[in-house]
């Protein structure tokens, strides 16, 4: 026989109370929450340059822009909560069309070997970290640049080696696409001893010095063969990486990344942030294509977005070539310092054409890494094929991430094809200094040409590939206004043409992006029914000055009309001053 439980009055009203306030976050998603943000400038994005005094947003969606009279007398208005912009302007969520969430993540814990002017200041940089760590530990480090350095060659193992005997070491070049590795991780790689000269590693190349041994230098592929001794980062780990790379990418204004190869380790983590409600920045994934690829790979892809958008997986990440500041960019014609390199596939031809059209029979997007003009032609002749092979393949919108150096024959087929260019206007800055001398100035003048590339400008995406480059959207802002680095005067650049109003610059990080991730019904820009994602700034960068992009800091971020991020208030003078 049951009995009844009894409970005092009073404890029942203590339970009820404790359950109200256990998880406000979840009352306030079933009940449409209003925000009346006003107090500043709203660059709606719409193509007619529009600016608004305020903007009415309710349950994460653009409601109206107006002014604050309007909007505040709109039914919808009603209780809204309110936030001042101080004069500040807002503009759509900024997206980063092209990065390396993972690599990022990583790079934060591991060596910064940015700015090193020597090889000597790259081995005195990891010595100091070897020193924190036990025998035997991993040492990784990243952001070396051989042509930074007075000798601008690629360097011997040997310093590194001499000065790290207890710890294997591997440090990523700038562009990722090369590698230096001390010998005590030669060994474990099983690359220490004499080595056939005959030997290749397919879409790599392990560097021999005059007696055939490994110099330490690997690239594009070959740098696997040390990747895959070393162990990988547990879960743990992975999240914690994440969640800090996450409050710094936000900090910086941006509300959505394109990540261009993720693992399954890093899938699995983001939907388990996302679940949990710790993913606060918006991640379209394009898996990583790379390994092995068949039908049964791609099943359950693409994933669709869920309920606020926060995670989806519309795509792959091809590669077709290596990287121009390593020489492994893939060209039709010699490297004008090297006559007798032309850079080298990393996908063979016929491996790529089944890679794609194994995607692309899936109904996902291909977006494929394409530097040097022979690659470029590759895949755009890939494409080609694929659109008449392939019913709607077109509509899938394929992209081209980087198309660094394309022949101006090319040009015209990124928007005959339909074909979206992915750039990173950083890519051009960092690039000035030794660019000349890698391609010649008539190949040079027709580098990195988003306007040539993407005629309408709101098919163009922009991008950082961060950790290549700095993640900060102002900067690329700024690349693509002036075609100048950072520091130097406008017009002292080698590559003058193609730069852009600070509109269209706009437009490749906010609607040019969303075109690029077939996402742009939704966001990109200030149109009612889009997310309400802000990024807040203190100056206009439509309008500002382009070197004042480069004093300004984000104040706000906002994602789905929640704050996600916001500057610290100016400490106050405690005597009053």
């Amino acid at each position: 026989m049951s009995r009844s439980l009894l409970v005092p009055a009073a404890l029942c009203t203590a339970l009820l109370a404790a359950l109200c306030t256990l998880s406000p976050a979840r009352s306030a998603r079933s009940e449409p929450q209003a925000t009346l943000y006003h107090g500043g400038r709203i660059v709606v994005n719409d193509g007619r340059g529009t600016v608004a005094e305020a903007l009415l947003e309710r349950d994460g969606l653009v409601v109206a822009t107006g002014t604050l009279a309007q909007l505040s007398a709109r039914p919808e208005a009603a209780g809204a909560a309110r936030v001042d912009l101080r004069g500040a302007c807002a503009v759509p969520g900024l997206q980063d069309a092209h990065a390396h969430l993972e690599g990022y993540a990583a790079a934060l814990e591991d060596v910064d070997l940015s700015g090193a002017a020597s090889y000597a200041e790259v081995v005195a940089r990891v010595v100091a970290r070897a020193r924190t760590l036990p025998e035997g530990t991993w040492v990784r480090g990243r952001g070396w640049d051989q042509n930074l350095w007075a000798e601008k060659e690629f360097p011997h193992h040997r310093q590194l080696s001499d000065a790290t005997p207890r710890h294997p070491v591997l440090l990523e070049r700038v562009d990722g696409h090369a590698a230096l590795a001390n010998e005590s991780a030669l060994l474990l790689a099983g690359l220490g001893g004499v080595r056939d000269p005959e030997r290749t590693v397919a879409g790599g190349r392990v560097f021999l010095d005059e007696e055939q041994r490994a110099t330490g230098v690997l690239l594009d592929a070959a740098t696997a063969l040390v990747e895959r001794v070393i162990p990988k980062p547990p879960a743990e780990v992975l999240e914690r990486r994440f969640l800090a790379a996450q409050e710094r990418l936000v900090a910086l204004g941006l509300t959505c990344v394109h990540d261009m190869g993720t693992s399954r380790p890093m899938l699995t983590l983001l939907e388990e942030l996302r679940e949990r409600g710790l993913l606060k920045l918006r991640v379209v994934a394009y898996l990583d294509g790379q390994g092995p690829l068949d039908a049964k790979a791609l099943q359950g892809f693409p994933k669709r977005p869920d309920s606020r958008d926060m995670l989806s997986v519309p795509g792959v990440k091809l590669y077709a070539d290596g990287a121009l500041g390593s020489r492994g960019a893939a060209l039709l014609e010699p490297y004008s310092d090297a006559p007798g390199e032309r850079g080298l596939l990393l996908t063979s031809e016929a491996d790529l054409a089944t890679r794609l059209s194994l995607v692309a029979r899936a109904g996902l997007q291909p977006a494929v890494h394409a530097i040097g003009d022979r690659a470029n032609r590759i895949v755009l002749d890939a494409y080609a094929r694929l659109t008449v092979a392939v019913p709607g393949f077109r509509d899938l919108r394929p992209r081209i991430e980087h198309a660094q150096v394309v022949a101006p024959k090319d040009w015209e087929r990124f928007p005959a094809l339909g074909v979206v260019p992915s750039m990173q206007p950083t890519h051009a800055t960092s690039d000035m200094a030794w660019v000349v001398d890698r391609l010649g100035p008539e190949r040079t003048r027709g580098a990195y040409a988003w306007r040539a590339l993407a005629p309408e400008l709101g098919r163009l995406a922009f991008g950082s590939d961060f950790p290549v480059e700095s993640p900060d959207p102002l900067l690329g802002l700024f690349a693509a206004r002036t075609r100048t680095k950072a520091g130097a005067a406008n017009g002292d650049s080698p590559l003058p043409d193609h730069r852009l109003d600070g509109a269209a610059a706009l437009a490749g990080f906010t609607s040019g992006a969303a075109w690029a991730a077939r996402q742009d019904d939704r966001r990109g820009r200030l149109l009612p029914g889009f997310a309400c994602d802000l990024s807040v700034f203190g100056l206009d960068p439509t309008t500002c000055d382009p070197a004042e992009l480069l004093k300004d800091r984000a104040r706000m971020t906002v994602v789905n009309g929640r704050v996600v991020w916001r500057a610290p208030e100016p400490a106050r003078d405690p005597r009053g001053g």
